[in-house]
């Protein structure tokens, strides 16, 4: 089936996923937590069996809750506890900052961390693979090193997927509101498009 323009043009503006084959060796990766605990975990599983991380390599968790758990524990936490105790990873590797409600309080806050931190050479960034083009205009307003920067999609049980998205009433409703909210970030100034 050939997809429409309009298609095309949205899953090309939003989903910026590099390639696993072609993400660099990193030595630092912000891990923007969601509601997706287990999707999250998979992903930095992946990043360690296809040997991306350097051995030195710091993983920032960062997140408090979303509205939609926001009576369970942080999410910064539930993500380490379960690549702790799941994937047996050593719990030092990890730096947790559990302030942050949003895609910009992420990378803000984050940004303490990453600017504590001696030296980086690449930095992987892992959220929502739809949400990917904020993370970046975001990252690119707060003054991150665009060249240093790449990114990792994970895609939950409402399967926002790159190559699927329009096939879900639920997935277009929020790739939609994923539009939108680019818009809202951008009249705010959390967001930069230069």
């Amino acid at each position: 089936m050939e997809l429409n323009e309009n298609i095309k043009a949205i899953t090309n503006f939003l989903f910026i996923e590099d390639d696993l084959k072609s993400i660099r060796l990193s030595d630092l990766v912000i891990v923007l937590c969601n509601q997706n605990i287990e999707g999250l975990a998979k992903s930095i599983e992946k990043l360690f069996v296809n040997n991306k991380l350097a051995e030195n390599a710091k993983i920032i968790l960062t997140g408090a809750n979303g509205k939609l758990d926001a009576d369970e524990e942080k999410e910064c936490f539930r993500l380490r506890d379960k690549l702790v105790s799941k994937y047996k990873y050593d719990e030092k590797i990890f730096i947790l900052e559990d302030k942050a409600t949003n895609i910009y309080e992420n990378l803000l806050f984050s940004k303490e961390c990453v600017n504590s931190l001696n030296s980086y050479q690449n930095i992987i960034l892992i959220g929502a693979a739809f949400a990917l083009r904020r993370v970046k205009l975001c990252a690119t307003e707060l003054g991150y090193p665009l060249n240093k920067l790449q990114y990792m999609g994970t895609v939950d049980d409402r399967n926002i997927s790159k190559d699927e998205w329009w096939k879900s009433e639920t997935a277009k409703v929020r790739v939609y509101e994923e539009i939108e909210r680019i818009g809202k970030y951008l009249v705010k100034g959390d967001l930069d498009i230069e």
